[in-house]
């Protein structure tokens, strides 16, 4: 693929974050915490899915964690401070959308508005840690 395909899948990756996240936040505002915690770890793993795009790599998976660990040495050293982060999203991925992930409890009653906060500031903490990577 030629670089100028490449960024512009990469930017198209790195716009739908960026939606996302607003979408994270119309959610949090309507007091929908499960959702907009599911869609701050969409934000972050879209985010690093355009930063492989524009490495002419294939992004394969939905965590967060494994999509930095597995870039090449130098886009994973820059993004190493965000592992923790990262792991913290993807506990975001599952257990916001289905009925059976928490017992006998649904997203909608298990996650709180301080929750969905900090889940906004990761992912958006993470999409310009992203940004500063891109080459």
């Amino acid at each position: 693929m030629s670089v100028e395909k490449r960024q512009r899948e990469a930017h198209r990756w790195l716009r739908q974050a960026e939606d996302d996240l607003e979408a994270a936040r119309a959610l949090l505002a309507a007091a929908k915490y499960a959702q907009a915690c599911f869609f701050a770890q969409q934000a972050a793993e879209k985010a690093l899915k355009g930063l492989w795009h524009a490495l002419d790599l294939d992004p394969w998976g939905h965590s967060v964690y494994r999509l930095i660990i597995e870039l090449p040495a130098e886009q994973r050293a820059a993004l190493d401070p965000w592992r923790a982060t990262a792991l913290a999203l993807d506990k975001l991925y599952l257990p916001t959308r289905y009925p059976d992930a928490l017992g006998e409890l649904v997203p909608a009653e298990a996650y709180t508005r301080e929750e969905a906060e900090q889940a906004l500031e990761q992912a958006a903490a993470l999409l310009e840690a992203v940004r500063a990577t891109l080459p």
